[in-house]
């Protein structure tokens, strides 16, 4: 099983109609067409505008989403109320014409804001590609944040590859 399909199966009976969620990395907009099938409101962010198109062309049928070109380390210029999930893809676009990284820095303040706006039994999930250059970086900055702050990582899922992504669910 990938880590996409794990999330997906560990995310189902968590999410309802009533949840806000946010999409931190649309990417190629398939977690946030998953995400829209589940809860009442997505806002999905990428800095790309190839990623902004396919996740737009992709989420065409969904009318509960909010699709903004911008940083996820923004994302308190955005969204003012409680949200149920944050899912962070961290990496680059698959098979995009542009290469562009998300950055540790910038993951890490996004992080920080997600816990600000996170509801009290909320979940932040973060997939960590660690095949690309500042992959590892980002992966173990993050790593050491959530360890020295003591939030609870709930599950962890890697395939057996050494450079196969890692999951992280927090609560």
């Amino acid at each position: 099983m990938n880590n996409n399909t794990f999330v997906h199966k560990y995310l189902t009976p968590l999410i309802d109609k009533n949840d806000v969620c946010v999409d931190m990395t649309a990417g190629n907009g398939n977690d946030t067409l998953f995400l829209c099938r589940l809860s009442k409101k997505v806002y999905a962010f990428d800095i790309s505008k190839e990623a902004i198109e396919k996740t737009r062309e992709r989420t065409r049928e969904c009318d509960n989403l909010i699709l903004i070109r911008d940083s996820h380390v923004n994302v308190d210029r955005y969204v003012k109320e409680k949200v149920r999930l944050f899912l962070f893809n961290l990496g680059y676009l698959p098979k995009a014409a542009s290469y562009s990284v998300t950055r540790a820095e910038d993951s890490l303040s996004a992080l920080k804001k997600a816990f600000e706006l996170l509801e009290k039994d909320g979940y932040i999930v973060i997939t960590f590609y660690l095949g690309h250059p500042g992959g590892k970086d980002e992966y173990y900055l993050l790593k050491r944040y959530i360890e020295n702050k003591k939030i609870t990582v709930q599950e962890t899922y890697r395939q057996d590859k050494s450079d196969s992504p890692i999951t992280m669910i927090l609560r």
